[in-house]
């Protein structure tokens, strides 16, 4: 039953991403960027991206493929702009305000194209860096993602074999690609000279809350690092304001544990408390 619902979001999700193709935001475009030039297919995460996409109905392919700006002409803070910005390159920052106001009313549908964003983005910018590229782009990450969902109900129904494990192997796919995205930012970060700002461990569920911290952070740092390669401004962003612990450069759990005044702004006065606390009655020392 969880497979199916997950199929049905997958397949709601390409239909609110072929609406939003049809917009007159990507359709004005035009003005602004131009097609980016066909990356190189030297490698084979980019082979894989390419297969993917060709299952794409080629007037949706065409309105979602990466291109280069022209002129730094889109408004950043604009949320209709950042909400249905075509992946681009260099890559367009999306502040973690609107990928929050945009995914939690759609049930995170509009997510499902963040990360088929800055996954195509990230594999254009490795590209153009000269690195093997360490993801397999957007289409290469949500293809093999959706039709394992859809397999699943599908083998289950047709008694063949996996059954609804397709769609249990989807979701592990689809939470690897995850993982590596978050070391991928730590390495942009990491070539700045800065402070790897992510702990991709805090991922497994087992670690909860923590595995929604961490892809908080990375929505936020990733912007902020577009924000930098486009030589724009670093906008306050109102959720980080409220909630610290998002945008401080390098969190611990233990840190984030014992420091109030992290978790929200209202505790700012609040003293940190003592680590002591953390640990069991018996392992406490004794004064």
């Amino acid at each position: 039953m969880v497979a199916m619902k997950g199929a049905i979001k997958a397949t709601t999700t390409l239909f609110l991403l072929s609406s939003l193709s049809s917009s007159s935001a990507f359709q004005n475009y035009d003005s602004v960027i131009s097609p980016a030039p066909k990356e190189s297919t030297s490698f084979w995460q980019v082979e894989i991206n390419e297969f993917f996409k060709k299952a794409v109905p080629a007037p949706f392919r065409q309105s979602i493929s990466i291109f280069y700006e022209k002129d730094d002409e889109l408004d950043p803070e604009d949320f209709i702009t950042i909400i249905t910005a075509a992946p681009s390159s260099p890559g367009f920052p999306r502040p973690l305000w609107a990928v929050l106001m945009a995914s939690i009313p759609t049930g995170l549908f509009w997510y499902a194209y963040y990360k088929f964003a800055v996954e195509e983005e990230l594999l254009q910018t490795e590209i153009k860096q000269g690195k093997e590229p360490r993801g397999l782009g957007g289409y290469g990450t949500l293809g093999p993602f959706t039709y394992g969902l859809l397999l699943g109900p599908i083998a289950e129904i047709l008694d063949t074999p996996g059954g609804m494990q397709w769609s249990l192997l989807s979701g592990v796919y689809l939470f690897c690609s995850q993982v590596l995205l978050y070391e991928r930012v730590n390495d942009l970060y990491h070539e700045e000279g800065r402070e790897r700002p992510l702990q991709a461990w805090w991922s497994l569920p087992l670690f909860f809350p923590f595995n929604i911290i961490v892809g908080l952070r990375q929505v936020h740092f990733l912007s902020q690092y577009l924000s930098r390669q486009r030589g724009l401004k670093l906008a306050k962003d109102p959720v980080c304001d409220l909630f610290p612990f998002i945008e401080v450069e390098s969190l611990t759990w233990q840190q984030f544990m014992v420091s109030p005044k992290l978790w929200c702004s209202w505790f700012r006065d609040i003293d940190n408390l003592d680590p002591n606390f953390l640990l069991p009655k018996d392992w406490q020392p004794v004064d």
